[in-house]
């Protein structure tokens, strides 16, 4: 019964010991792995900046067109608010012609403003990455080990 005990205890540490084993990603601090990590970053801008371009023009082909209509509704209630008014007219047949346009322009304005709000915001440009490090060109790495002539 005891040995039993003995290895089940030698097995759940040697299991503890193997799974605490970890491995560490080498450092990365050379200039070369930063250099290529600034270099997929601006591939990856890059193509969000298409993404971005593409998403503008779409958006303003929208609020184009959105603008349009606006601008139509507008000019048609003008143009029967003109066809109504004759040279005969009385003051209360010419309120009720101008609160007609009136009404009709801002049911236009009101259906405008509800079209861009669900039109939603402009897109956001993407941030472009920091700027890649320099290598210094003049500076070699020394060895920290080497003995100087003047010591000996």
């Amino acid at each position: 019964m005891l040995t039993s005990v003995v290895i089940s205890a030698s097995i759940f540490t040697t299991t503890l010991a193997s799974a605490d084993t970890r491995v560490t990603p080498p450092n990365s601090n050379s200039p070369l792995d930063a250099n290529s990590a600034y270099k997929a970053a601006m591939d990856k801008f890059r193509i969000d900046q298409k993404n971005f371009m593409d998403a503008v023009k779409n958006y303003d082909a929208a609020r184009r067109a959105i603008n349009k209509t606006f601008k139509e509704s507008v000019e048609k209630a003008l143009t029967e608010a003109k066809g109504v008014a004759a040279p005969g007219q009385t003051q209360l047949q010419k309120r009720l012609s101008s609160a007609a346009k009136q009404s009709a322009v801002i049911a236009a304005t009101a259906v405008r403003d509800a079209a861009l709000e669900a039109l939603g915001p402009a897109p956001v440009p993407p941030t472009p990455p920091s700027k890649a490090p320099r290598m210094e060109k003049g500076k070699k790495l020394q060895p920290s080990a080497a003995p100087s002539p003047a010591s000996n």
